[in-house]
C-alpha cells in the first residue's frame, strides 16, 4: 500500500513536511496546504516558499491548488511545471464556511454544471498549452446527500484524471460525523481513475479495519491518505507496516527539530510557539492524562515556558498503547 501525507491548511508547511520525512520514512507522496489561485496572478510569500524546490528537496510533494476559475487553475498548473512538480492536485474537499460560500472546494460540488464547465476549459487548456503535470482531485461525496456522488462521479470520469482522493463525507459533515464506507465503494467502484482512500484513519487498528471491510466487498485503494491522524502520531504509517510504536526520545527529538525549522521560517517567537502549541494539540493524544500538562504549553508565552512545560509532560507522561480517537 502508498501512504500519502494529507494536506492541513496552517499545519503541513513544508518545516513540518522535511521534519516528518526526516524522522518517520515511508510516506509516498505529501501534499502542500492549498495555494490560492486567483486574478493577482502569483502566491503569498508564504505560499511560494512552501513550493520552492529548495524547501522540499529529497521528498516527493504534490502542490494542491483551491480556485473557482479555470484561468486561474491553468496558470497555477503552469507555475508548478516551471518549479520542476510532475502532479498538481485540484482541491474539491474543503468545507469551510468561507471557502465552500465563494464556490471553491467542496462548495464547487454544489454545481455540477459548473463544476464540469471547470474541468473541461481547464484540462483543454492544459492540453492545448501541453503543460505536463498530471492532475488528481481530492473530493467530498458532495453538499448535503452521499447520493450526490454518482453524478459527481460521471462527471470526473470524462476527464483524463490520475487520481481521485475521496473524503467519504459530504460538505456539510465537516469533520464531526462517521465516514460513510457505503457511500465512499458506490463512487470509488464507477471511478475510472484509480482511488485514494481518506478519513478516520488515527490508528493501526483503524486502517485494518477499513480495508478489511473495503477489501471483503471486492474494493483495494491505490493508495491511502492520511492527515490528522498523522500529525496526532507521526510513527503512524511504521505502526500500520507493523513496526514499532513511536518513544518518548522520537517524539522529543521531532518537536525539538520542528521547532528549529519553525523559527527558520516564521518570524517572531510567538507565532512560532503558536504553531507548536497547534502541534501539541494533536501530539497530546499519545500521552493519557496529560491534559494538566498541556494545559502549561498552552499557556507558555515565551521559548523557555514553553521548553520547561515540554519537559514536564515528558517526564510525567507515558505514550499510550493505542492512541486516542
Amino acid at each position: 500500500m502508498k501512504f500519502y501525507y494529507a494536506p492541513m491548511e496552517s499545519i503541513t508547511g513544508y518545516p513540518l513536511r522535511n521534519t516528518h520525512h526526516a524522522f518517520f520514512p515511508g510516506i509516498d507522496k505529501y501534499y502542500t496546504p492549498f495555494l490560492s489561485a486567483n486574478e493577482a496572478g502569483r502566491f503569498t510569500g508564504r505560499e511560494g516558499r512552501d513550493v520552492d524546490p529548495a524547501n522540499n528537496t529529497g521528498i516527493n510533494v504534490v502542490p494542491q491548488i483551491l480556485t473557482g476559475n479555470p484561468e486561474h487553475f491553468v496558470w497555477a498548473v503552469e507555475a508548478m511545471e516551471q518549479r520542476g512538480y510532475r502532479e498538481v492536485n485540484f482541491n474539491l474537499g474543503c468545507p469551510s464556511g468561507t471557502v465552500v460560500a465563494k464556490g471553491k472546494g467542496s462548495g464547487f460540488l454544489r454545481d455540477p454544471d459548473r463544476l464540469n464547465d471547470f474541468l473541461e476549459t481547464s484540462f483543454t487548456e492544459i492540453e492545448k498549452l501541453r503543460l505536463t503535470p498530471e492532475i488528481s482531485i481530492k473530493t467530498r461525496l458532495g453538499i448535503q446527500d452521499p447520493g450526490e456522488a454518482l453524478e459527481i462521479i460521471r462527471i470526473y470520469n470524462q476527464y483524463p484524471i490520475s487520481e481521485l482522493t475521496i473524503h467519504p463525507r459530504v460538505q456539510k459533515d465537516m469533520y464531526r460525523n462517521p465516514v460513510n464506507h457505503d457511500a465512499f465503494l458506490a463512487m470509488a467502484l464507477k471511478s475510472k481513475a484509480p482511488v485514494v482512500y481518506n478519513g478516520d484513519i488515527n490508528r493501526a487498528s483503524d486502517y485494518q479495519h477499513i480495508m478489511s471491510y473495503l477489501k471483503d466487498r471486492g474494493f483495494i485503494p491505490e493508495a491511502v491518505m492520511l492527515g490528522r491522524g498523522l500529525v496526532r502520531n507521526p510513527a503512524l504509517v511504521r505502526e500500520i507496516n507493523g513496526g514499532k510504536r513511536i518513544t518518548k526520545e522520537e517524539v522529543s527529538q521531532y518537536v525539538r527539530t520542528l521547532r528549529l525549522s519553525y523559527e527558520k521560517e516564521i518570524p517572531g517567537e510567538k507565532n512560532v510557539l503558536f504553531k507548536m502549541k497547534e502541534n501539541w494539540n494533536y501530539l497530546g493524544t499519545l500521552f493519557p492524562e496529560s491534559d494538566r500538562y498541556l494545559k502549561e504549553i498552552r499557556k507558555a508565552k515565551t521559548r523557555a515556558e514553553y521548553l520547561s512545560s515540554v519537559n514536564v509532560l515528558l517526564s510525567n507522561c507515558d505514550i499510550a498503547c493505542e492512541v486516542k480517537k
